[in-house]
């Protein structure tokens, strides 16, 4: 027992004449036991350095202290374990004497004992250095890694022309709370997604004890700076043709004919209702390109575009119909252009054809014939059987000579969106016309707030081409995202600045758009005698075939104006209706309206599911005419009163069963028992309810008719006199419209 104590006791090696090591060394394989401690010291280096003695000493101090143990063993078997855990090695003083002092007392022991390590050491090996410098200190308790700042941390602030309140914080790096805080406390009321001006943001900055620097942001136009073109390689262009005019004037028809082809048949209803883009090749070999716009009232800002972008205007006017709505707006569109007209006076071949008076009523828009003395070409054709057709392509031929179309072919190409979509298979497709460059496949492009790389154009014959000239539509895949229409395109072989300009246009769009939707509330929204007069608002989802007929559609129902109920587009856009829009149709309640697309197969099932509406349409005044006719519904109806018998009270008779009863005459109208009546003394109204009796002789009737006398019981009213008058009314509803 004695021999194991010694063994597992052993304080130092028989050679080992250097200081403690504090904590385990790998390299030596050296374990450390440390004593768990009930309170952190502080000790000092004279405590820890431990005086060193002979092999003879430790020996006899050892075999005392395990004496020691068995008496206390035997004396007390229960602090057996303590005394085993804890084993004295007593300190000596200068003269090397022993401490042979032992404390009972269990807090006392912990205190002696709890600076002490129990070492179990090994020999070291030769050429091996085991000695570490010891802290003069040891301080057990906890320290930070980061020492808290004292000062303020002043940061330079980049302020661009306009940041939204979450970027001022972050880039001062403090909470948006606490910012949003600071600019209250300046009178400053913005959320954490609104923008801030530059002179704003300044001043919180500098408020905030920060050093702000403004920044101008780089414009789109430095970004995409691209070298001049030489004037040198400018070649002659096709001219740009737009057809005009009013709804079935025949513009599909002509443009049908020049391309002998059938556009008409596969229209719905028979009416244009987006912007095509024809290349033409004439008999003389002339290229000419013609764009097809709708007639309809709705796609006025598709006539607008169509005249921005085009060189000629061929305004299609009937010659048995005249000059109609539509084609006043094409002659405004066209002089606010300043772009030539040459009028084609169609359906001549009918027999109420009267080009004179198409002639006279164009005389009074300013629109003045070249035989009667002015600049604009008048050509009488007809698009059913091609009368005077060659006339009207050697007209556009003569007036683009007059106009000397030119436009590079080298160099990077810019051009227009007429048309965009969103294909299943292709993804986004926009249909563009270049003006000037060329492009090319693979070539990197930028379309309003969407960039891309062009994955394959095709011509209007579903043709792919590996370039597009100036003057000549094409259909480019491979954008980001649908663009609209109208948006202009550039190309560029950078395509980091291409993603900078598009992200730039992206947040503008974003802000101005949150700028919308905040809505200003005063204090009669707050009043409550205004809540029994809330507007209805009805929800709508619309998903279109195209950008320009989505347009058209979300102008013209944003038009329907109405006191009591009014509609709000809660999402508009091109594709398919996917399970997404249906989820927030859902969400919003909202109704859903395809033009010319469809639901799939699980939008199909949420629908019938939640039994949500939704209705297709192919016809843009068939979907127009069926919202208001919705929104007519919500509307409450008129109520008219409308007076159908007059009797005069002649003698009253007294009834036990009804009380007062009138003997009457009917003087005009009829006397019917179910409608509401009133009674008037000296034409005033003195009381307002309905008949409890209406008898003829002793037979109770329905109606009296005028000149005959009858018995009136008034419900719940007995002060009934001669001479009084009892009108017999009913109400009409008449239903309101849109």
């Amino acid at each position: 027992m004695q021999k194991d104590n010694k063994t597992n006791l052993s304080l130092k090696g028989p050679k080992s004449n250097k200081p403690k090591q504090r904590g385990a060394s790998t390299s030596s394989k050296t374990v450390t036991i440390q004593v768990k401690r009930k309170r952190l010291l502080s000790k000092k280096t004279d405590e820890i350095k431990k005086p060193s003695h002979d092999v003879s000493v430790e020996t006899n101090q050892k075999s005392e202290i395990n004496q020691k143990q068995e008496v206390s063993q035997k004396q007390n078997i229960n602090e057996k374990t303590n005394k085993q855990k804890y084993q004295i090695r007593p300190e000596k003083d200068d003269n090397g004497k022993n401490k042979r002092k032992i404390k009972s007392d269990k807090d006392q022991k912990i205190e002696n004992f709890e600076e002490k390590e129990l070492h179990l050491k090994t020999k070291k090996k030769k050429g091996q250095n085991f000695e570490k410098k010891q802290d003069s200190e040891i301080n057990l308790t906890p320290q930070h890694q980061f020492e808290k700042p004292t000062e303020p941390v002043k940061r330079d602030v980049e302020v661009p022309s306009s940041i939204t309140v979450g970027e001022l914080a972050q880039k001062m790096a403090v909470k948006s709370s606490e910012l949003i805080k600071v600019m209250m406390g300046m009178g400053v009321m913005a959320t954490i997604n609104q923008s801030l001006d530059q002179d704003t943001a300044i001043l919180i900055v500098e408020e905030m004890g920060h050093i702000a620097i403004g920044k101008d942001n780089e414009s789109e136009e430095s970004i995409l700076k691209t070298e001049p073109t030489k004037q040198e390689k400018v070649e002659t262009r096709p001219p740009i043709v737009t057809i005009m005019g009013h709804v079935d004037h025949g513009k599909t028809s002509l443009l049908d004919y020049i391309r002998k082809t059938k556009i008409v048949t596969s229209e719905a209803g028979g009416i244009t209702q987006h912007i095509g883009a024809y290349r033409v090749k004439t008999e003389k070999g002339t290229m000419i390109t013609f764009l097809d716009t709708p007639g309809h009232a709705a796609f006025s800002a598709m006539r607008a575009r169509g005249a921005q972008i085009t060189d000629i205007i061929i305004l299609v006017v009937s010659a048995d119909d005249g000059v109609m709505p539509q084609t006043e707006e094409a002659i405004e569109h066209a002089q606010a252009s300043k772009v030539p007209i040459i009028v084609a006076i169609n359906k001549i071949d009918k027999e109420n054809a009267d080009p004179e008076k198409v002639q006279n009523e164009l005389g009074k828009k300013n629109v003045i014939p070249e035989e009667w003395g002015g600049d604009t070409i008048f050509a009488k054709i007809s698009a059913l059987n091609g009368d005077g057709i060659d006339n009207l392509l050697d007209s556009i031929s003569l007036q683009a000579e007059i106009l000397e179309l030119k436009a590079s072919k080298n160099g990077p190409a810019a051009g227009t969106v007429i048309e965009s979509s969103l294909d299943k298979g292709r993804g986004p497709v926009a249909t563009i016309l270049v003006k000037s460059g060329t492009l090319h496949k693979k070539d990197f492009i930028l379309v309003g707030k969407e960039f891309g790389r062009v994955r394959a154009m095709y011509d209007e014959f579903n043709n792919e081409v590996l370039s597009v000239e100036p003057g000549c539509p094409a259909v480019v895949t491979g954008l980001s995202g649908t663009p609209n229409v109208g948006d202009q395109l550039m190309s560029t072989n950078d395509e980091k600045k291409i993603r900078e300009v598009a992200s730039m246009r992206e947040s503008k769009q974003k802000e101005i758009e949150m700028q919308s939707k905040q809505k200003s509330f005063s204090i009669d929204d707050f009043n409550a005698s205004n809540t029994s007069n809330k507007k209805r608002i009805e929800n709508f989802l619309i998903k279109t075939d195209v950008q320009g007929s989505c347009e058209a559609i979300t102008t013209s129902l944003q038009k329907i104006d109405n006191e009591d109920v009014g509609l709000e587009i809660i999402y508009s856009g091109v594709g398919g209706i996917n399970e997404s829009d249906v989820n927030l149709a859902q969400t919003s309640n909202a109704k859903i309206i395809g033009f010319n697309v469809r639901a799939d197969s699980k939008a199909r099932k949420i629908i019938e599911a939640n039994q949500l509406d939704l209705k297709y349409f192919s016809v843009i005044y068939d979907l127009l005419d069926n919202v208001k006719q919705e929104l007519s519904g919500l509307l409450e109806p008129d109520i008219k009163e409308e007076i159908i018998g007059i009797a005069e009270v002649k003698d009253v008779f007294r009834s036990s069963k009804f009380g007062a009863i009138a003997g009457s005459m009917v003087v005009e109208g009829t006397i019917q028992k179910e409608q509401p009546i009133r009674v008037l003394r000296d034409n005033v109204v003195i009381y307002e309810g309905e008949l409890e009796s209406l008898r003829r002789f002793k037979d109770d009737v329905k109606e009296v008719k005028s000149g005959t006398e009858c018995g009136i019981g008034v419900k719940n009213y007995n002060d009934i006199k001669n001479g009084d008058q009892i009108e017999v009314y009913k109400r009409i509803e008449i239903k309101r419209s849109i």
